[in-house]
């Protein structure tokens, strides 16, 4: 809240600052040239009004400490890779953590059972070392919002068959095969998939909504959003665990494997 807060007010500052000049402008240019010419008049005045851009620059040196702030340790560089891909198995485990934790302090009759998260939306790996906040937002600069959907078992295949179409995707609490494309021998919780059975899939609005051809979830059979975006919750996350001296750190488990 407070990072916004100090956003929006850089925002209005800057428009502040342009509308200033923009008046300023008008009274000392009859003509203007061009598109792109340059007015001597407004340059001289606008370097002789400092008290603006000091106050834009106080509210941008908060932004770039918050920024820049270190959050948590990697014990390992972590990347994407299919069918399954280090960085991709933290973030889905880490979401699958997040959603338990939910559905429990809700007091949801249920908890989750998968995670999916697409590869698509963790732009850049994390190298080993110091993670600040600023990293994670180049890592997931989309706004995704979590949400968790309820649907059965058929449903379900479908979507892991859509999976499996990609080469493999983020997934957490399933284990399966791709061959020929197709999701086989599909464990979840250990057990195989029970058709008929409601599963509570994590994911995030994007794919929910349909993204990346994952229309599998319109099938659903409940829907609810988390009013959390899955940046800030990994950020969370990500801090809590550093306060208690963890390091963030993942393996590739054979959750997604490729069949002959």
């Amino acid at each position: 809240m407070e990072r916004k807060l100090i956003k929006s007010l850089f925002i209005v500052l800057i428009a502040a600052a342009f509308s200033s000049c923009a008046s300023t402008s008008k009274q000392s240019t009859n003509k203007v040239e061009s598109h792109y010419s340059i007015n001597a008049d407004l340059d001289k005045i606008s370097a002789k009004d400092t008290s603006i851009i000091n106050l834009i620059n106080s509210y941008k040196h908060q932004l770039d400490g918050e920024m820049n702030a270190i959050i948590s340790i990697a014990e390992m560089d972590l990347m994407t890779g299919k069918p399954e891909g280090l960085l991709s198995n933290f973030i889905a485990d880490a979401m699958f953590g997040i959603g338990k934790k939910y559905c429990a302090e809700n007091n949801l009759e249920h908890s989750i059972d998968v995670v999916l998260m697409n590869m698509g939306g963790i732009r850049t790996s994390l190298s080993k070392g110091e993670i600040s906040t600023g990293r994670v937002y180049e890592m997931l600069p989309f706004k995704n919002k979590l949400v968790i959907v309820g649907m059965k078992g058929k449903d379900l295949m479908n979507l892991l068959h859509r999976v499996a179409y990609f080469g493999g995707e983020g997934v957490s609490g399933v284990k399966m095969g791709i061959k020929n494309r197709k999701a086989i021998d599909v464990l979840v919780d250990g057990k195989p998939v029970d058709h008929s059975k409601i599963y509570h899939v994590m994911s995030v609005d994007y794919l929910v909504n349909g993204g990346g051809g994952f229309t599998a979830f319109e099938q659903r059979e409940t829907f609810r959003h988390m009013h959390k975006l899955l940046r800030s919750e990994i950020i969370k996350y990500m801090s809590e665990r550093h306060k208690k001296g963890e390091k963030i750190s993942a393996k590739l488990d054979g959750r997604i494997y490729n069949v002959e």
